[in-house]
């Protein structure tokens, strides 16, 4: 699992992420006392092991339009990782620079390589196992430092509850600020409920943690990405549970001019 999170301000958009992958294998029987073997209802996820410094947040070019993009959910498809598939996927692409069309192609190109690792259609997609990609998608319409676009788009096999209702069109936009009153604010992807809990707290002793995007710089912004990806792996170190969140963290920033981004131990 992962935890990604972008925030529009009005001088850019900051971003970070954790960069540890996390390996499962999947129990799906058990073995009884009387030594006979049955299938589980669910499959429980067993990790096995971990990496440092993947690549979960990075630059992209489509076309003419520089974006930046955090992934979640499945570390690969088709044996390639988030990182080397969605980058060969801006390599590939030769549509329009346009915002839509762009998360529609990467919407497409990710479950093209999910078939392709079921061995199957496009279409037979959601008679498969639950398979989830997650992403932010970062960048601006026209250049314009006024017109910055975050969203997140979901990508997956099987069959997901949304808004309380089963889904297995394969794809489904979560959010988009484009959507909202306002262009200032943002989303986090993967383990958001560390997230939700702190920024979403109902302790009246504490303060409120500000929600005001529309007046923070964009130092301030980047700043705050970093502590809520920051006390989402230290929650989880000191958690009763299996770490699937971990340091170092990337912190970015993305303006119409640059796309910069440093490593925080």
């Amino acid at each position: 699992m992962s935890i990604g999170i972008a925030i529009a301000v009005p001088d850019g958009v900051a971003l970070a992420a954790d960069t540890q992958t996390t390996w499962h294998r999947s129990q799906l029987k058990a073995k009884a006392k009387s030594g006979e073997e049955f299938e589980l209802a669910e499959p429980i996820r067993i990790p096995v092991g971990w990496s440092r410094m993947a690549r979960k947040l990075f630059s992209a070019e489509f076309n003419g339009l520089s974006c930046a993009v955090l992934t979640a959910g499945e570390s690969q498809v088709n044996q390639k990782s988030m990182y080397a598939l969605l980058r060969s996927a801006a390599h590939k692409y030769d549509g329009d620079s346009d915002v839509d069309a762009v998360g529609e192609y990467l919407a497409g190109f990710v479950r093209e390589e999910l078939a392709k690792q079921f061995g199957c259609a496009i279409d037979e997609l959601a008679e498969k196992p639950v398979k989830v990609c997650e992403l932010i998608f970062a960048t601006y319409e026209e250049g314009d430092v006024a017109r910055p676009v975050v969203e997140n788009h979901l990508i997956y096999s099987g069959t997901l509850t949304f808004n309380k209702k089963p889904n297995s069109s394969g794809y489904i936009r979560k959010w988009s600020n484009r959507e909202q009153k306002s262009r200032y604010g943002g989303c986090w992807i993967g383990r958001a409920e560390f997230v939700t809990h702190i920024v979403n707290h109902k302790n009246k002793a504490l303060p409120p943690l500000s929600g005001q995007y529309n007046l923070m710089t964009l130092a301030d912004a980047a700043a705050y990405t970093r502590f809520l990806v920051e006390f989402t792996c230290d929650f989880q170190r000191f958690a009763v549970m299996v770490p699937d969140c971990g340091r170092p963290i990337i912190s970015a920033t993305l303006t119409p001019e640059a796309y910069q981004e440093n490593v925080v131990d």
